[in-house]
């Protein structure tokens, strides 16, 4: 008797013992499991820095607004105020489009000055600290520049804008050659910081659509690969087409011009014959509604500059063409810079 309840205590005993073991190796198998996903999730971050992204995407916008003002305003005296040695006490000088000019990039600088400086936008962003400390400083160090630009621009404005050239033609010559070389220190200035960007654009990941299950998330990496495969295309012009100037040759850079047209037909078709649901329909008709037209109006300015600039008279008229160029292309980039923020909204439901 006193056998039969040794074995039966001794296979409960083995029975809980093993319950147990199981219940660990489950428990363990369980955590590993958690552990995978919570890792998976932290690797898919890691792939790219969102606030580099974004970072970035903000400063080349900033850039490509304070380029326009700075050339602007460069471009507008060469178009309205005649070579000093032409100047008389009876020329008839008309500067509105230069006093515009000078408005404009005043309240630029004000505006990023606030932003950067009092809590706006600009102080908020984040980044990793190399990317962040050097371009900050390229930014503030451009900032300056611009300041003295403006400075300089203003005086030279008033003394055309309210006639004092006609009671003092001394301050013609040393005005142009003031505002020449605070231009160049400008264009400088304003390279380093284009090209340290540059330096600092995160790779970008285009992922496959096909991979993806759900419709709404296809859709929107579709949109994604799309609208940066289009940005890097422009930005390939871009780079081409800064370095021009009146009677340069234009062939590299209307070759690069053709290939943005391209590049933005393959990606639009993309767009028109992919699927969307009515949760990212919103997105198509933006791209359709807004940044077609954006692209639309800069690839038109684009086709005016190169019928006619290379037999533009003077470089008056090369300006007028060229300007047209740099300000529709600042527009695209905008439309871009938003059209982005609206996929990352809708993307982040995702992550």
């Amino acid at each position: 008797m006193c056998e039969k309840k040794f074995n039966i205590v001794l296979l409960l005993s083995i029975f809980i013992f093993t319950s147990c073991s199981i219940v660990d190796k489950i428990k363990e198998k369980m955590n590993t499991k958690t552990e995978k996903i919570e890792q998976n999730r932290e690797e898919t971050k890691g792939k790219g820095s969102e606030d580099d992204m974004q970072f970035y995407n903000k400063y080349i916008a900033v850039m490509n607004k304070l380029q326009d003002n700075g050339e602007k305003i460069y471009k507008d005296y060469i178009s309205n105020i005649p070579e000093p040695s032409s100047i008389t006490k009876n020329s008839f000088i008309i500067s509105v489009s230069f006093q515009i000019s000078v408005s404009f990039l005043e309240r630029s600088i004000k505006d990023y000055k606030r932003s950067y400086y009092d809590g706006g936008e600009l102080s908020k962003l984040n980044a990793s600290d190399a990317m962040k400390n050097e371009i900050e400083s390229d930014f503030k160090n451009l900032l300056t520049t611009l300041e003295e630009y403006h400075a300089s621009a203003l005086k030279i404005s008033d003394y055309y804008s309210k006639g004092e050239y006609k009671n003092d033609l001394s301050k013609a010559k040393p005005y142009d050659e003031e505002i020449k070389s605070i231009y160049n220190r400008y264009k400088i200035q304003i390279r380093k910081f284009s090209d340290d960007l540059k330096k600092f654009k995160p790779e970008r990941e285009l992922r496959d659509p096909t991979s993806i299950k759900d419709p709404d998330e296809r859709a929107s990496i579709v949109m994604l690969n799309s609208y940066e495969n289009i940005l890097d295309a422009a930005e390939d012009f871009y780079d081409t087409f800064d370095d021009t100037g009146y009677q340069s040759d234009l062939a590299a850079v209307k070759s690069k011009f053709d290939q943005f047209k391209i590049k933005f037909e393959e990606n639009k078709n993309t767009i028109v014959n992919s699927e969307f649901t009515e949760r990212t329909k919103h997105l198509k008709y933006s791209f359709e509604d807004y940044f077609v037209k954006s692209v639309t109006d800069f690839t038109d300015a684009g086709q005016r500059f190169f019928e006619n600039a290379p037999s533009a008279r003077n470089e008056k008229i090369y300006n007028v063409l060229y300007n047209e160029v740099v300000e529709d292309y600042n527009r695209m980039i905008e439309s871009y810079n938003s059209s982005i923020s609206s996929i990352n909204m809708t993307l982040k439901v995702y992550q």
